[in-house]
């Protein structure tokens, strides 16, 4: 099993210089659901408690944020480990997602990586600055593959 960083952080939300993305691509942000490729810029794991991963270790990252194949913002999410067995990992997380232009976006919930599960991991959204000032939902995080990771943001009318 993937470490709990390396699962959620290896390409997530990154911080770089502003680039704003086609109109096409910042409009479809406005849509009540839009996907999001996460690449991961930087990350840090504080092993607090028992050597390895276990209750209360924390890591925090960023990634960017790509709609589209355009870069359209950045992210940065901090979790903690909250039950770690070899074969899962139970975590609690919240972050912010800034996407240039359109405001902020607020996730929080637990997270569980389990060897062997087919369910997507899935953050409530719990609201928002901008265009998404008091936006409610859900956000499915998908691992990806080497450092990106995909998400599929679904807004609330």
């Amino acid at each position: 099993m993937r470490r709990p960083a390396a699962v959620l952080g290896t390409g997530i939300v990154a911080i770089s210089s502003f680039v704003v993305g086609s109109p096409s691509a910042m409009g479809d942000l406005g849509a009540s659901e839009f996907r999001l490729k996460a690449i991961t810029v930087h990350e840090q794991y504080n092993d607090i408690g028992k050597k390895n991963e276990s209750l209360g270790d924390t890591f925090t990252f960023t990634e960017k944020l790509f709609h589209g194949g355009e870069r359209v913002g950045r992210d940065a999410v901090t979790c903690t480990i909250i039950t770690a067995r070899p074969s899962a990992f139970r975590l609690l997380c919240w972050g912010t997602l800034t996407l240039f232009g359109r405001g902020d976006l607020t996730v929080h919930g637990k997270v569980l990586f389990r060897e062997g599960a087919t369910a997507l991991p899935e953050l409530a959204v719990t609201g928002g600055t901008g265009d998404y000032a008091g936006a409610s939902g859900t956000m499915t995080l998908d691992e990806g593959t080497g450092r990106a990771s995909r998400y599929l943001i679904t807004l609330l009318p």
